[in-house]
């Protein structure tokens, strides 16, 4: 398809279909909205919407004149995959510029392209991210999950997350550099993942899995600041201070466990469980209100309201000497 600057042609498109209702098919947004959510002269937004009309992505309605332009949209086929994106990653929130703005000052078409992959990949379970075998912050290579100790029907596990990412998939296959070596086709790949991390537009957010296979489920989330800072936090910081607490109460040698394993992340399991695994899960800051959303967020509560119950009977527990309760982790019919 022929257009004078693609990232100003998608951009617009995307503005557009942002001023669209529930049914996204008409839009009043037109050139006003691209100068003001993403820095798009006036003029260069309105050569990127005639190109939309010249293609087929957007057509003048019949209530659409000069002054009030407004724009409909083809209809959504039904057998469709839609990629649903917020709103507020055009509008911006608060006072910070878009990120639709942001990523257009880049001047990378492909950056937005990777941007809407990412949305397009979200999944439904509870860590309302990215699957870990599309992209993922990795544990260092030389430094397994390890078992500490075991005692009773518990076993601790030692893990830390390192600064190394992987991806795979379709989508990042797209972004590879086919015409290039294997040691280079991630050139541009792996430029454009810290493009967006620098932007504020995806970030990693650490969580124990119940393997460190690639369709490992997710067990719960867990906040590497509560390793190094106390006073008052967030649930997750909560249930990690209680995981830790569970650790060392199970410990023989209470009083420097913590401190031996400063940079560890301890997790307490069954000893019928399978080693652990830990992902830094790449999540998407702007998330929209959507009963998706809404459903994992729900999961993701009772999945801590869990693990925090089990973590603190468990240190209770081990204050009394007895070790032979395992966490009950099934959900409350």
């Amino acid at each position: 398809m022929e257009t004078g600057n693609r990232l100003n042609l998608v951009t617009a498109f995307i503005v557009i279909l942002a001023g669209t209702g529930s049914d996204h098919q008409l839009s009043k947004w037109s050139a006003k909205a691209c100068e003001q959510h993403t820095g798009m002269g006036k003029p260069r937004a309105k050569v990127a919407i005639v190109e939309l009309i010249e293609h087929g992505f957007v057509a003048h309605s019949e209530r659409s004149t000069k002054l009030y332009p407004q724009y409909r949209l083809p209809p959504i086929p039904l057998d469709s995959d839609p990629i649903f994106l917020p709103v507020a990653m055009i509008t911006g929130i608060e006072a910070e510029a878009s990120m639709l703005r942001r990523v257009r000052e880049t001047g990378d078409p492909l950056l937005l392209r990777m941007l809407v992959d990412l949305y397009g990949l979200v999944q439904l379970d509870a860590t309302f991210g990215v699957p870990i075998t599309a992209l993922s912050e990795t544990p260092p290579t030389d430094y397994p999950s390890r078992k500490v100790f075991e005692l009773g029907v518990h076993s601790v596990w030692a893990m830390r997350l390192g600064g190394s990412k992987t991806a795979k998939g379709a989508w990042a296959s797209y972004h590879r550099t086919e015409s290039r070596s294997n040691d280079k086709a991630w050139e541009d790949f792996w430029p454009r993942v810290a493009m967006l991390e620098k932007i504020g537009a995806i970030w990693y957010e650490a969580w124990i899995f119940d393997s460190d296979e690639p369709d490992a489920e997710p067990l719960f989330p867990v906040d590497f600041a509560a390793l190094y800072h106390q006073g008052e936090g967030d649930d997750v910081t909560q249930l990690t201070r209680t995981m830790l607490d569970a650790a060392a109460n199970l410990s023989e040698e209470r009083s420097d466990l913590l401190g031996r394993y400063g940079l560890d992340m301890l997790v307490t399991l069954a000893q019928h469980r399978r080693a652990p695994g830990i992902r830094g899960v790449a999540r998407m800051r702007i998330e929209a209100d959507t009963p998706g959303r809404r459903l994992s967020y729900y999961k993701r509560r009772t999945q801590i309201e869990i693990y925090e119950a089990g973590y603190t009977q468990i240190a209770l527990d081990a204050l009394r000497g007895e070790y032979n309760r395992p966490m009950n982790t099934a959900a409350p019919q």
